[in-house]
């Protein structure tokens, strides 16, 4: 459970009404919703009753109040102290592609804004090489998309995501539903070996990649994307790099029959590491900003 999944549960225990909660918080009322159905199946135990649209604390949502109040706000105490510190340093941070360009830029201005003591410098590299940069500490942290075993990197959830399959084709995004067979004809644009949007990918095809032939490799995830306006081009590619394209029509998104899957997006960190107030601050940040805009 979260810090901010007990808040929510607090702020409902005392105001029963979902929409005034979530206009507090600033938040959408599923999202709150969301939070709390979370905390209730770690819990395995319902914390509320839903009465005439209210939530009202059960039997259990009473005890479990009672125990965590106290606990929230001594934790609520301690952030304010904290963040009372005058926070300074230089922090070198490494991302994958997908991260790197349409997350970490509006939340590394954030927080720089926050703290002005602070300056941020970020590595993008495919998630194969941002692995082996903390690795070898040439990175004080690192955000990646993709799945890897090395025995001395750690990790944490950072939040989820979900690959798409896109086009530019219009006449080719006219068809209401594929089988993911059928589009394996099409010229694929993936990115190079290494990309955790590629591994991850090819894994969900399973046995299915053998029949995939790639079109063309690319670096970027820019690059992939230039190169979507020709006839019957089609890639694989996370949501969050493609929303704008989506929204203003220059690029489909594809309906694949038993295809939609999300994926973790990961903080990771060499176990030796020592975690200064600066990179614990940063690391907080940065997942509440990841919940709150792009869960």
């Amino acid at each position: 459970m979260t810090l901010r999944q007990l808040e929510l549960f607090l702020a409902l225990a005392q105001n029963p009404h979902l929409n005034q909660v979530a206009q507090d918080n600033n938040l959408t009322q599923s999202a709150v919703s969301m939070a709390i159905k979370a905390l209730e199946e770690t819990l395995e135990k319902k914390l509320f009753d839903r009465i005439n649209k209210k939530l009202i604390l059960n039997e259990n949502g009473r005890f479990f109040y009672r125990m965590v109040e106290p606990l929230v706000f001594g934790l609520n105490e301690s952030k304010t102290l904290f963040k009372g510190q005058d926070l300074k340093g230089d922090l070198k941070v490494g991302a994958s592609s997908s991260i790197a360009n349409y997350i970490l830029p509006q939340i590394m201005f954030d927080f720089m804004e926050e703290y002005a003591g602070v300056t941020i410098q970020k590595v993008t590299a495919n998630t194969k090489e941002i692995v082996s940069l903390c690795e070898k500490g040439e990175v004080d942290i690192g955000f990646v998309e993709g799945e890897y075993t090395v025995e001395d990197i750690r990790r944490d959830p950072l939040g989820t995501d979900e690959l798409y399959i896109v086009t530019g084709d219009e006449e080719l995004a006219k068809q209401s539903e594929y089988r993911v067979e059928e589009l394996f004809s099409r010229k694929w644009i993936l990115r190079e070996k290494g990309s955790g949007t590629r591994d991850v990918f090819l894994n969900h095809l399973g046995k299915l990649q053998k029949r995939l032939t790639v079109f063309q490799e690319q670096d970027t995830t820019e690059s992939v994307k230039a190169v979507l306006d020709h006839p019957d081009t089609v890639c694989c590619i996370s949501r969050v790099a493609v929303e704008r394209e989506l929204a203003s029509g220059q690029l489909f998104r594809l309906m694949v029959k038993d295809f939609e899957f999300q994926r973790s997006f990961y903080t990771i960190w060499h176990k030796n590491k020592h975690f200064s107030s600066l990179l614990q601050e940063f690391i907080y940040f940065t997942k509440e900003e990841y919940r709150t805009k792009y869960n």
